[in-house]
């Protein structure tokens, strides 16, 4: 509370009296903190793609070069382009509020990407961009370095000398625009020489991460609406997580429903669960492909989109649901809407989200069921549709007896009625040579062996021939 002494002077009663100051955040120590969002590189780029995308770009190439300290990334699009205007604003932080609405194809919300994914890579980011019938190229620059020495929010209005040799590129466009990272010192250490040949085939690793990124994030945009993303000329193939032209593919029942948003009204919050096919039924260039850019059991669990760009790439949205092997095939689309923002509690990077408290029990038990399926599915190798009747007994070939010793023992049945009937049909030396055939494949499984390659995946061993009409026969009791 403030109180105020009249004096002779004050101001008449009703004036309106403001008891606050302006104060304004040091530009050199807040341009510092925004690098450090958590962006990775292929993070960063998805975000810079999302303003290609959000202009209309049908074309978006990225390029890395190598040159030590003096490498250097580019993104080149061919949106609509902005005019001097309106690149200056962009180029402000906080550019845009998150609480406005927005159109529905605009993939950002909080008016940071562009500079946040830009500063957590590198210490200059410069964007030239031109609109139709306008020869003119508007460019901005930040440099870290300069708003270090001055202090100041200090926008440059020109390139480096070292950077426009680039700004032809936009020559061969009606309309683009063109974003330049240099002095990447979070991907190429400073001191580091341009003949480092192990370096160089880390900034390369990282390239080839980037591909597989933006071949996830953007697959549908890639696949239906004919986006083209190269980087460094190889042209990004979408990803689909959930293999749906697969006829082994199952589609789960559909979970979708209509929910009301705070504000009133109501969005359709799309949810498919899909379990995807046992390695049996896929080729070998198909289950690589299928493993995605984290590996089989990483890329389980919920797939977050948002304006059909995804979010999230697998995660089961709930700390007690751990990834796990006989899991691994079941994944789980979901599609909210950009008015569904708030409420997912979607991160700066567009990386990050989790449901809404009023949802969790349902996701936690569509989760559930999910990975339930996909463990039937993993633990039968795929065996759903191989023509045995789930009515029909089937009797093991192998039976597993824990004995006094507590040592547990894998022994051929006896009791099978087609092992019983050779047994009860030999005679003599045939019935003992039998007799010993069996006890020496009993002591001869080699669990030592298998327990010493430490298998965790089925991947590891050779998958059994699809058993024939005879080989179904002998299985049943």
């Amino acid at each position: 509370m403030v109180i105020r002494v009249p004096d002779d002077d004050a101001e008449p009663a009703g004036a309106e009296e403001f008891d606050d100051e302006e104060v304004n955040p040091r530009a050199s120590a807040l341009i510092e903190a925004l690098r450090s969002f958590g962006y990775s590189v292929a993070t960063s780029i998805a975000d810079l793609a999302d303003n290609s995308v959000t202009a209309g770009a049908t074309e978006i190439d990225v390029q890395f070069e190598w040159d030590g300290p003096d490498s250097r990334v580019t993104m080149r699009d061919n949106g609509h382009g902005m005019s001097e205007v309106t690149l200056r604003d962009a180029m402000r932080a906080g550019s845009s509020n998150p609480l406005e609405e927005r159109e529905p194809g605009d993939l950002g919300r909080f008016g940071l990407g562009l500079k946040t994914a830009s500063f957590a890579q590198a210490r200059s980011l410069t964007v030239a961009t031109k609109q139709t019938g306008n020869e003119t190229v508007a460019v901005r620059r930040w440099d870290l370095d300069h708003v270090a020495e001055t202090d100041r929010w200090s926008l440059l209005k020109s390139a480096t000398d070292a950077s426009r040799d680039l700004l032809p590129l936009l020559s061969d466009l009606d309309h683009g625009t063109l974003v330049i990272w240099e002095k990447v010192d979070r991907i190429v250490d400073s001191l580091t020489p341009a003949n480092d040949r192990k370096a160089r085939e880390t900034f390369l690793r990282t390239v080839d991460e980037v591909r597989d990124h933006l071949e996830m994030v953007f697959h549908r945009f890639i696949k239906e609406d004919g986006l083209r993303i190269r980087v460094n000329s190889q042209a990004c193939e979408p990803w689909d997580p959930f293999l749906p032209s697969h006829r082994k593919t199952e589609l789960q029942a559909d979970e979708s429903k209509d929910l009301g948003l705070p504000g009133g009204g109501t969005q359709k919050l799309t949810i498919n669960p899909f379990v995807l096919p046992h390695n049996r039924y896929l080729t070998s260039e198909e289950h690589e492909r299928g493993a995605g850019p984290r590996g089989w059991n990483l890329q389980q669990g919920y797939y977050l989109y948002r304006s059909r760009r995804l979010i999230v790439a697998g995660d089961w949205f709930d700390p007690g649901l751990k990834p796990e092997e006989h899991y691994k095939l079941g994944r789980v689309r979901v599609e909210i809407t950009p008015e569904m923002d708030h409420e997912w509690d979607l991160d700066v990077r567009k990386s990050r989200a989790r449901p809404p408290a009023r949802l969790r029990d349902e996701f936690r038990r569509i989760a559930r069921a999910t990975r339930r399926r996909a463990q039937e599915v993993y633990r039968s190798r795929g065996n759903r549709s191989v023509g045995i009747s789930t009515k029909t007994p089937v009797r093991p070939v192998w039976t597993v007896t824990v004995g006094e010793d507590q040592l547990v023992r894998y022994e051929i049945n006896r009791q099978h009625k087609h092992v019983a009937t050779i047994l009860e049909t030999a005679t003599g030396q045939m019935k003992r040579s039998i007799k010993a055939v069996l006890n020496l494949l009993e002591q001869n499984l080699p669990v030592a062996h298998i327990l010493s390659q430490g298998f965790t995946d089925e991947t590891s061993l050779a998958d059994s021939p699809e058993p024939g009409p005879d080989l179904i026969e002998l299985t049943r009791v």
